[in-house]
């Protein structure tokens, strides 16, 4: 059964989006994408577009494997001044060309577009940044408009460390700085994100610096940093590492970076997918869906910060609410479910699949069971302020719960069949 209110692609394997962009009235979501089938393999970058981030089209393919690389994850800018020399305003994609047939070999690749997206040209001096390494791969890059240049974020997966490179062309990159792994939990870096946010109340803003974790660590792997950034190094404030979803799948978010909302906030966007078992997921012709995108802030914490999230207005306005004293509800649903009280929530289908919410003080549990893939069962645990209220955000195939301060994120995926599904609730 297809998300009601979630993108998921009309045919083929999804995961990490990639090239968020604005331009021309449109929001780009690009992500990674087999053209051949449902499971990973002949990474491409697919595309949708959208004019409000709730309400999206699918288009061709937009850069196709090719007999040298495999497209990996990557980010886009606009060139408005055309400062690559491709022309003024033209989309300019920087992505992780993989290597096909040979030994294991990443590089960063540089494509780009006259036409809005619809059609990619492949840069001929690719690659345009080059270690020589194995695992070196998913570059994310933005205007510095106080040094003038282009950054780039780009991580040494296999280290665990991220490097900073600035660029005034987009082809041409003159290393900066390094983000070390910082006692950071798991093994694998990919997607990083570095971005600047508003602090709410303050009139200030503060930088974080994100990344996912493939194995190892808490949550669903996204690990991030609140720091500053001075145009060469990003240096982090006290407190350490924060994670930034308690669920299994939400995974490979970035953000566009323009433009923002009223407050300042920029908005992101994740796979709401996990590798350890996403290839395992029964066939039904598509796999995988990306998250209801984001609105990022900064909170203040103690002495600190947290990152806030908040669902798009636009991409949840339809949704319905539901009651939570009904027998059913509808494949998607929001439900409010009260702060300061302990409760039980249990949402079920006809074949046994559970999804269990419990709240008990400052403990929440959420408890996916499904006899049919039994190797999805798991549970989910976060702290959270006992006063808090939370709101789920259900569809065919997902939960998304956030906190009414939203600083507790977490994601599932389920599996769950049919138009509505047995309600139970008890607090």
């Amino acid at each position: 059964m297809r998300p009601r209110y979630h993108f998921a692609p009309a045919a083929n394997w999804l995961s990490d989006p990639n090239g968020l962009v604005h331009h021309a009235g449109e929001w780009h979501l690009f992500y990674q994408y087999n053209p051949f089938g449902e499971d990973w393999g002949h990474m491409s970058w697919g595309h949708a577009v959208s004019p409000d981030l709730g309400a999206w089209e699918e288009l061709p393919p937009a850069l196709l494997e090719d007999e040298r690389h495999a497209i990996f994850s990557g980010s886009a800018v606009i060139d408005h001044a055309g400062s690559a020399g491709l022309g003024r305003d033209a989309m300019v994609a920087l992505y992780t060309g993989a290597v096909v047939n040979g030994p294991a070999h990443q590089s960063q690749c540089l494509a780009w577009s006259t036409d809005n997206g619809r059609n990619w040209r492949k840069y001929g001096g690719n690659p345009v940044l080059d270690r020589q390494m194995e695992d070196f791969r998913d570059p994310n890059v933005f205007w510095h408009a106080p040094s003038q240049r282009w950054i780039m974020v780009v991580v040494l997966s296999n280290e665990q460390r991220a490097l900073l490179y600035g660029s005034t062309d987009l082809k041409a990159w003159e290393e900066l700085s390094e983000i070390p792994t910082l006692g950071a939990a798991g093994e694998i870096w990919e997607c990083p994100l570095l971005i600047e946010l508003p602090v709410e109340g303050a009139g200030e803003t503060r930088w974080l610096f994100k990344v996912d974790v493939l194995r190892g660590a808490p949550g669903s792997g996204a690990l991030g940093l609140t720091g500053t950034f001075d145009g060469i190094r990003f240096t982090p404030d006290a407190g350490g590492w924060q994670v930034l979803d308690m669920g299994s799948d939400f995974y490979a978010a970035i953000a566009w970076q323009e433009p923002r909302d009223a407050a300042g906030r920029p908005v992101w966007i994740g796979w709401m997918g996990n590798h350890a078992y996403q290839g395992r997921l029964p066939q039904q012709g598509w796999r995988g869906a990306m998250s209801v995108p984001r609105r990022l802030s900064l909170v203040r914490s103690g002495n600190g910060y947290r990152l806030r999230q908040e669902q798009e207005p636009a991409a949840v306005r339809a949704v319905p609410a539901a009651a939570l004293d009904a027998a059913t509800i509808p494949a998607a649903a929001r439900l409010a479910l009260p702060g300061g009280t302990d409760l039980t929530l249990a949402i079920g289908d006809a074949d046994g699949r559970l999804l269990v919410l419990e709240r008990q003080g400052d403990r929440l549990a959420v408890t996916r069971r499904d006899p049919v893939s039994p190797f999805l069962d798991m549970v989910c645990r976060a702290q959270l302020d006992p006063a808090c209220a939370l709101t789920l955000w259900l569809d065919a195939g997902s939960v998304e719960v956030l906190d009414e301060t939203g600083t507790l994120a977490l994601t599932m995926q389920h599996r769950m069949a049919g138009e509505h599904w047995s309600l139970r609730y008890r607090s």
